[in-house]
């Protein structure tokens, strides 16, 4: 539940252009389309602020009194907006106006007495219904009526026997809150009552909010001779039509429903309490204050300032505060601050133009007027950022490449570059070589490193190169890059260097790595990827579950904004499922020079979508709206199969439905005719139709069977298999290498049965008959494709092409931002270089398109839907009911995790594959493969609290694959303690300790421990900075960059010998946690520096390691030294780089 709100603005007190009094506001209302704020005045003045910083838009004037009326007449009492423009409501009339100003109608008519209320009906946003309460005893609005706001008319007449103090529109009903306290809800189109709640509150209603099936209340109460506000809360369930338990507020006056989270109530009085309150366990309560004080011109009104509306923006995001000064208050949850999920942008005016003049003889040059800048002219830079540049020396010519040239006058051309380009030599080693990025991180201090790594972009260009040489040499882009091993471990190696987006790349030394490109297209297929992560946020907890692990990568690779990531858990859960191995769709040889077979990628392609269906059809879904839950119009192209014997003509209908197509080329036509196009291709391909061998139940025996596919409904994602075996491997690049044979956009229709596809041309074509609904079109724009590479001699592997820009929250209609996904580089290319299958080298092997529709954006409600059930509950690996001792679950009323909680982790790994390397002729070591570690346990404590230091999670992990050595020492874990047979631990499935780490980061929990990132890097999950409080750093020697070990920080600063038997994940997270606070003492009193000091000159006397205890046992000495003797407990003996650490 959101409760960290905080004020981002406020705006001065309005004043009218002619009068030094300020304006008073009686309206507020947020637009629904766009990034404004309404305020109605007592003048009938409506101006609009832009953005929480409240920048000024437009002011206008919506309504007046006739002389001799009263003022209060020309109050702005309600403002709604729709697709149009504003609509506003006074005593006596009605008005619209557009978003600038200009009005579009008015309405005032004698039958309006007192107009006080107005909500859309039935009708959506084109027709309201008005309302209003009694004046005097004499003088009563006994009626409501309808507007047409297309037209400015007024429609029905409705007769009533009620005032209507406020009006709220629900799903089925308008309620109507009377000025006696009753509450009625309306019927849509009839407006009659259907439902009379009386006395709800004994003397009016204040204010009132609807949303979902909620209805809640707040007014008066006549006691003691005279009306007070009610101390209760009144909450309805409209669906049902019962009352619900109310909720105890002290002079509650505004209440609003949060538009997101379903249930929630944001409950404030005029002295600006506010109560974010869960209307279904109103002990779940977070409260805040507001300020009240303005400018000091009007401090003489600020004694008695009490807020007099509140409004929530549609997003639920930003909270706007009137007070009693005319004071707008802007407040924001969490630094969000849209006022609607996908606004449309503002209109603003066009800046002043520069005049056209025409320079002659005569022309005075006072008519020229000043220039107008954006920027700081030149001559006005800061001096300080004047920098004076030395001469480069001239470059000398190679003696070989003028040799060469005093034949024949030619240079040789060097293919490793395009012509007319030359590399950069702005320092040189002795070889002459070039300077170029280093390869590991640890040699970047180095002054004199000046090698070129084989596998290091040699270049910048993106393209292809020279258009001739493209065709068969592959640039630099494209070829595939190892990751090399430092003695420090793949920790050293430099991948900021092959990326420089935002966009995560991911790691290759893991098997079965071929899938990474596949898993990318997904990743920014925006259909695929929101149905992932809105299963991945319920209860699920199946060990097997492939789109959780899909949910989980995707999620991690957003967090991790350019930084690479691995998929380790998702290729392990892959590796373990038993229809991979029958599928054929396994590679145990990914990380050697044998590569896949492009049928592999195609035919997993096939199986993770099929498995994806499976999943989700088998467990429960999210309550969101029916389009996104319902699978088949995600993925499935729902078909009619017929098949017939040729002989008997027996009729058979097998399962049609599909999740891929494998396109099927026709015959290269004869002479010079053109090839089908691609639109042909799909057509054909997908309306399958063709005559082979079969058997017939009828004939018993095998005939030629005439099969033919009826699309009946088409996917919202269609995935098309380039080439259905190797044998069509070279027919389709026949079709693939014509010069725009892909296209970027494809229509499909389904007319009388028949598919229709069209591209180009024809597809504009189309479109416009589609406007005036003579065909229903289908349009699919192209997410991307997975190519296959072929280097020199025989090496082949995949890479990714994505447009990106689908993925964009902020996505301008027709913006493509094209990016090639080649392991863990990535780089940004044009499109048309991205479309080009020219190249002998490059092959299209699975195509991605999605369909254009509102659905198809990125949807991030899952976090609002977010199952935290595992966080109270145990759920252990063979169903019993046990946990550790020392583990307390946390309080589902008390102990709600949210955005800031503290929480200290700290995790213990065994190895799973020992690290294989060789010696070289010269006495170096070479790591081959790394060695590889598994999470074995992972504990989390409360960071405050009363229970401050408890662990509410302690899970061991159980481990089905073999463990090489367990790391006892190092870890604490024994033989046994993994086994489901054997161990005396509460073991639970890895999916399980890693949904609960996932669920405390999605709800922006703040992780406290000591050397984090290599924890983070085992466990495969990303936490990013502003959610990571390390130690490590907190206490890091600055001048010697050196890391301090736990165990020493312990025995320094908190006077604690720990680790003196074995390492334990509660005592190091419950250290680390130690450490955080005294940190925070240390600052608060302004002695930290003076501590490091002191921390440093004890490391000095000590060698930074605790002293040994003066009675321990021989053997415990031992073992102390052992592990005092540098070797960390999560790598093994694998050196560590500068600036590791041991835990």
């Amino acid at each position: 539940m959101e409760s960290d709100w905080k004020e981002v603005y406020r705006v001065a007190p309005l004043q009218q252009h002619a009068v030094s009094l300020p304006l008073r506001p009686t309206a507020i209302a947020f637009d629904t389309t766009s990034e404004l704020l309404y305020v109605g005045t007592d003048e009938g003045y409506i101006q609009s602020f832009e953005g929480c910083e409240l920048r000024k838009y437009t002011s206008f004037r919506a309504h007046t009194a006739p002389p001799l009326t009263p003022p209060t007449d020309k109050h702005v009492r309600q403002i709604l907006t729709n697709r149009d423009g504003v609509v506003s409501i006074s005593a006596k009339s009605v008005h619209m106006s557009k978003r600038g100003g200009p009005a579009l109608w008015n309405v005032f008519d004698d039958r309006f007495k007192n107009l006080t209320s107005m909500a859309f009906t039935s009708r959506g946003t084109s027709e309201m219904l008005v309302g209003g309460a009694q004046v005097s005893p004499h003088i009563t609005q006994s009626s409501m009526f309808t507007v047409n706001l297309d037209k400015g008319t007024i429609g029905a007449e409705i007769p009533t026997d009620y005032d209507v103090n406020i009006m709220k529109r629900t799903a089925r009903h308008i309620a109507v809150g009377s000025s006696g306290g009753d509450v009625r809800l309306l019927d849509m189109n009839s407006f009659q009552v259907v439902k009379h709640f009386e006395h709800v509150h004994s003397s009016g209603i204040m204010d009132m909010d609807t949303h979902d099936n909620y209805l809640v209340t707040c007014g008066y109460s006549f006691r003691h001779n005279s009306f007070i506000l009610d101390p209760l809360v009144r909450v309805f369930d409209i669906r049902v039509q019962k009352s619900l338990p109310p909720i105890s507020f002290i002079n509650a006056t505004f209440i609003k429903m949060h538009p997101k989270l379903s249930g929630t109530a944001i409950i404030a009085n005029r002295q600006g309490k506010v109560d974010i309150v869960d209307v279904n366990n109103p002990g779940a309560t977070k409260s805040f204050q507001t300020s009240h004080y303005t400018h000091t011109a009007h401090t003489a009104h600020n004694q008695g300032t009490v807020l007099t509306q509140i409004e929530l923006s549609p997003s639920g995001d930003v909270l706007a505060m009137m007070d009693s000064d005319g004071v707008v208050q802007m407040w924001s949850a969490f630094g969000k601050r849209n006022f609607t999920e996908f606004g449309a942008p503002v209109e603003w005016p066009e800046p002043p133009t520069r005049p056209s003049i025409v320079m002659t003889d005569t022309t005075p040059l006072n008519s020229i007027g000043m220039p107008y800048f954006s920027d700081p002219l030149l001559s006005n830079w800061d001096p300080n950022m004047i920098f004076e540049v030395p001469n480069q020396p001239h470059q000398k010519i190679d003696p070989e490449t003028i040799a060469a040239t005093a034949g024949i006058g030619y240079a040789p051309f060097n293919k490793r570059y395009p012509r007319n380009y030359v590399a950069s030599r702005t320092r040189a080693n002795g070889n002459g070589g070039l300077v170029t990025a280093p390869m590991f991180l640890s040699q970047q201090g180095r002054s004199n490193s000046g090698f070129a790594p084989d596998s290091a972009p040699s270049d910048t260009n993106s393209g292809h190169g020279d258009e001739a040489n493209g065709r068969f040499e592959v640039p630099a882009l494209y070829r595939k890059h190892n990751i090399k091993y430092s003695k420090f471990g793949i920790d050293d190696f430099n991948f900021g260097y092959f990326n420089k987006t935002k966009y995560s790349g991911l790691e290759t030394n893991i098997p079965n790595c071929y899938m990474n490109p596949l898993l990318q297209l997904y990743k920014y297929t925006p259909r695929l990827r929101n149905v992932a992560l809105f299963h991945t946020a319920t209860a699920c907890t199946i060990e097997m579950c492939l789109l959780c692990q899909m949910g989980f990568l995707f999620d991690m690779l957003e967090k991790a904004n350019g930084l690479n990531c691995q998929a380790t858990n998702l290729l392990s859960t892959f590796s373990a499922l038993p229809n991979a191995a029958r599928h054929g769709v396994l590679d145990d040889e990914s990380n050697t020079t044998t590569n896949p077979a492009p049928m592999m990628i195609q035919s997993l392609n096939r199986f993770l979508l099929d498995q994806t269906i499976f999943e989700l059809k088998n467990t429960p879904q999210p309550p969101i709206a029916s389009e996104e839950s319902e699978l088949p119009q995600v993925l499935l192209i729902r078909a009619v199969k017929r098949q017939q014997c040729m002989i008997c003509h027996k009729e058979t209908r097998p399962m049609g439905d599909t999740v891929t197509t494998d396109l099927i080329y026709p015959l290269k036509p004869p002479g010079h005719k053109s090839l089908p196009s691609f639109a042909q291709i799909v057509r054909q391909s997908i309306q399958l139709e063709s005559t082979q061998k079969g058997w017939c139940d009828r004939c018993k025996r095998y005939q030629s069977q005439h099969t033919r596919k009826t699309i009946t409904k088409l996917p919202d994602v269609l995935t098309f298999n380039v080439t259905s075996s190797d044998k069509n491997l070279t027919h389709a690049r026949d079709y693939c290498s014509q010069p725009g044979w892909l296209p970027d956009e494809i229509g499909l229709s389904i007319t009388n049965k028949m598919l229709n596809v069209w591209q180009g041309d024809d597809l504009k074509r189309v479109a416009k008959r589609n406007n005036n609904d003579q065909v229903d079109l289908r349009m699919y724009e192209l997410v991307g494709f997975v190519a296959q590479i072929k280097e020199e001699g025989s090496k082949k592997h995949m890479v990714s092409f994505i447009n990106v820009a689908l993925s964009d929250e902020n996505r301008v209609e027709g913006e493509s931002k094209w990016h090639v996904f080649n392991d863990f580089r990535v780089d940004e290319i044009p499109k048309a270089t991205a479309l080009d299958f020219t190249p002998k080298w490059k092959m299209p092997l699975v195509l991605c398109f999605q369909l254009k529709h509102e659905r198809s954006k990125i949807d991030n409600r899952w976090k609002d839907l977010l199952d935290t059930s595992l966080l109270y509950n145990d759920s252990l690996y063979l169903g019993e009911t046990r946990q550790e001792e020392q583990t307390i679950l946390l309080n589902r009323e008390s102990e709600v995790p949210k955005a800031g909680t503290l929480v200290a982790l700290d995790a213990e790994f065994v190895e799973l594959h020992k690290e294989e390397s060789e010696i070289k002729a010269d006495g170096t070591k070479e790591i081959i493969t790394p060695g590889r570690q598994g999470l074995a346990r992972v504990s989390v404590l409360r960071g405050a609290g009363e229970l401050e230091g408890v662990p509410f999670i302690d899970d061991y992990i159980a481990i089905k694959v073999p463990v090489v050595d367990y790391l006892t020492a190092y870890s604490g874990i024994h033989p046994g303690d993994l086994d489901p047979h054997t161990s005396r631990r509460a073991l639970v499935s890895l999916k399980v300790a890693y949904k609960r780490m996932w669920i405390l980061l999605n709800l922006g929990c703040t992780f406290v421990g000591h050397g984090l990132l290599k924890d983070f890097r085992i466990i495969n999950i990303h936490i990013p900075k502003d959610q990571v409080i390390d130690t490590v750093n907190l206490y890091a020697l600055r001048a010697t960059s050196r890391k301090l070990s736990l165990r020493f920080l312990a025995w320094v600063v908190l006077s604690d010998l720990i680790q003196t038997e074995t390492h334990d994940s509660i005592e190091d997270a419950n250290t680390a946690l130690r450490l955080y606070k005294k940190y925070l003492e240390f600052e608060e009193a302004g002695v930290f520096e003076q501590m490091m000091q002191r921390i440093f000159n004890e490391g000095i006397r000590y060698n930074y390691k605790p002293p040994t205890p003066p009675n321990a046992p021989i053997k415990d000495v031992e073992r102390l030294q052992l592990a005092e003797s540098g070797v960390p407990r999560s790598e093994g003996s694998t050196p560590q780089p500068m600036g590791a650490v041991e835990k």
